[in-house]
């Protein structure tokens, strides 16, 4: 401590009193000892404590600093009165203090104090002393502003953050720690753990970690150790952050993130910490989520890239058949037998195409969930002449042995989608033939099995060859779409890939299963596993389907409804050929007034395009279904449409037609179906 001797009497005060008094602030000197006595007040004291004589004063305070101060404030002020005098090189101290008034008004004190050495009184302090109310008061306001806006900072750091510590590292000690709430609200952590209010961090650590004997939890005490984020915050390495999996009481798993950001306090030199604790678990389950989706998107997208790649091939294969055979016919009309060998492998490369196409429509309407079953009663031997018809052509061109197998088959007559089921087998039996060598075999195999739930029978329908057979590798990408095992370009096969994709999504939709087995140079064996709803009786239908071949065509006069005039003059030379007598419409509306203005009979039948501009197909077959004329009225109408999925089909027979075909025209289904029309309504 400085000390200085100064030499103070009654005289030197006498001398410099008229100053002192003075003053607009408070000055006082008292006894640096225990009894804390006062040696002198001036005027402004007095005023301050509220007295207007040094008697007041005196009975006031004992004449004493200690009856000056507050008596809650006493102790803190004195203690930091000695600890400022003990480590300033200026003996100076400043407290704030609180007194009673001689009203008993309590006022808050600045107090500047000064000790000193004098030869007469020994150790004393003289102070200077002010008012400081109305400034404390202004300053409390700023400090409440300050901590709202300090909570707001503190909700803001704990954004999507389960905890907030704020610890003193130099001093082990708490600042402050909350938890935040589902609401947004901050709880004091401790109080909401229900744990200790650990005043020392080194004590909390130690009770956090106590039941705690993985390598994790052991990894990440090392990391909150607060000498390591001492040295840390000396090397500059101001954020420090640790992710971890934890089991929480209830024995669930989480993933933490916990960052402690380092800082000093510019007062005191202390490294301080903020640490933030955030639950991850969820935001890393999304993030998986959105990994696997993301892909799943590339998969496909990388799926649809080469599908794209090799339909642009596919496409343009038939396309360029079409078009050179076309060119070629033309250069050799003279020649019969050429063009007729043109004409035939131009219908060829029509189907073609058009299978493409209706494969990737049945597989983009199924992945958007828009395609449902449409079932009626049709016969198993009706869908076995069908699939033999569709497949003839190319298995008489690679020569390949094909047989049906329906022995096993008990009742003709079932439940199903006629369309679908076609297509179902249809894509398994243009597989077996693309995939098996010229000479080779391929089989299909009806077995009903013993019926097990009333009117329904277990159906299997098998289709094997002894083709090239599909390696081990690609079995699990067999029914995912736009997959091939080998392009069109390697392997010479004509295809999409979409053919086993629309299988499945079919097999899928009947509720069904299919089965593989399958070996490279051995063949493969495709099993659909159906429940089928049987008829024991011969059905109407099969009636219908005898007599059908006993009705005459020839010179039937047919009314085609179509707008296209192109579609139109193929559909009324297709017709006219076969030995129809055909008349046309342009419009709905047209056709209506036409049947409306007709002798009954004169019209043997309809044949309505759906989509056309002024009424549609099935607006006219509703008019035309309500006419006064009932035998006008119960025309059979056909549908002949663009539309070929099997809700257009639906749709056509809820607006009252007889039947529905899809375009391009097939000439013999054509036929067949005018026959079965015409044999229903002559019975």
């Amino acid at each position: 401590m400085n000390q200085k001797v100064v030499a103070f009497s009654e005289h030197t005060l006498a001398t410099i009193e008229p100053i002192l008094e003075g003053m607009p602030g408070g000055l006082f000197i008292y006894r640096a000892n225990e009894t804390e006595e006062l040696l002198y007040t001036n005027s402004a004291v007095l005023r301050i404590f509220g007295c207007e004589t040094e008697e007041e004063f005196r009975s006031l305070t004992g004449y004493t600093f200690k009856g000056m101060v507050h008596p809650e404030d006493l102790d803190e002020v004195e203690q930091s009165i000695q600890a400022q005098i003990a480590n300033s090189i200026y003996d100076f101290d400043y407290v704030e203090y609180r007194i009673i008034q001689k009203d008993g008004t309590i006022r808050w004190i600045e107090d500047y104090g000064h000790f000193m050495h004098t030869e007469l009184y020994g150790d004393i302090f003289y102070v200077f002393i002010d008012d400081s109310t109305e400034r404390l008061k202004n300053r409390m306001n700023e400090l409440r502003s300050a901590y709202a806006r300090e909570t707001q900072y503190r909700k803001a750091i704990l954004y999507d953050a389960i905890s907030f510590f704020e610890v003193n590292l130099t001093r082990d000690k708490f600042l402050s720690a909350y938890i935040q709430m589902p609401d947004g609200q901050l709880r004091d952590f401790f109080e909401y753990r229900r744990i200790p209010p650990f005043e020392k961090y080194s004590e909390y650590v130690q009770y956090w970690m106590k039941d705690m004997n993985s390598e994790e939890s052991k990894e990440y005490a090392r990391f909150i150790d607060a000498d390591r984020l001492i040295r840390c915050y000396s090397k500059g390495e101001l954020e420090q952050t640790y992710d971890g999996w934890m089991t929480d009481a209830s024995g669930v798993r989480h993933l933490y993130h916990f960052a402690f950001l380092l800082g000093v306090n510019e007062y005191t030199g202390d490294v301080v910490t903020m640490a933030i604790t955030k639950d991850m678990t969820e935001q890393v389950q999304r993030q998986n989520l959105l990994k696997s989706a993301l892909n799943q998107a590339q998969t496909a997208n990388i799926a649809r890239t080469t599908f794209l790649q090799n339909m642009s091939h596919d496409i343009r294969t038939p396309i360029n058949a079409i078009i050179g055979y076309t060119e070629l016919a033309r250069k050799h009309l003279s020649d019969h037998d050429r063009t007729q060998n043109y004409l035939n492998q131009i219908r060829v490369a029509s189907e073609q195409l058009l299978m493409i196409v209706n494969e990737s429509l049945e597989v983009t309407r199924m992945e958007s969930g828009k395609a449902y079953l449409v079932e009626s009663i049709g016969m198993v031997s009706d869908l076995l002449t069908e699939l033999e018809k569709a497949v003839l052509e190319s298995v008489e061109a690679k020569s390949i042995h094909f047989t049906i197998d329906r022995s096993q088959v008990r009742h003709n007559a079932v439940h199903m989608d006629f369309l679908r089921m076609k297509e179902l087998l249809f894509q398994l039996l243009d597989n077996a033939v693309k995939y098996t060598e010229p000479g080779g075999n391929v089989k299909l195999t009806i077995i009903e099995k013993e019926m097990k739930l009333n009117q329904y029978a277990p159906f299997q329908f098998v289709v094997e060859d002894n083709g090239r057979g599909i390696s081990h590798a690609f079995k699990k990408d067999l029914f995912q779409p736009f997959k091939r095992e080998r392009n069109t370009t390697m392997s010479g096969v004509l295809g999409t890939g979409l053919g086993l994709s629309v299988v499945k999504n079919l097999v899928d939709l009947m509720e069904g299963s299919i089965e593989v087995e399958s070996a490279e140079g051995k063949g493969s064996r495709f099993i659909v596993n159906l429940l089928l709803r049987v008829r024991s009786e011969p059905s109407q239908k099969e009636q219908e389907s005898e007599e059908a071949s006993r009705v005459s065509l020839k010179g039937k006069r047919i009314l085609l409804v179509e707008d296209n005039e192109i579609n139109c003059e193929i559909a009324q030379e297709l017709l006219s050929d076969e030995g129809f007598v055909v008349e046309t419409a342009n419009d709905g509306s047209v056709a209506v007034e036409m049947v409306k203005n007709s002798a009954p009979q004169y019209y043997a039948l309809i044949l309505m395009d759906i989509q056309m501009p002024v009424m549609d197909g099935h607006k006219a077959t509703k008019a035309i279904r309500s006419l006064e004329n009932k035998e006008l009225a119960q025309i059979p109408i056909i549908a002949l449409s663009a539309n070929a999925f099997a809700e257009d089909y639906k749709r056509s027979i809820e607006a009252g037609m007889d039947a529905h075909i899809p375009k391009p025209i097939k000439i013999e289904e054509l036929q067949e179906t005018i026959r079965t029309v015409l044999a229903h309504v002559q019975k």
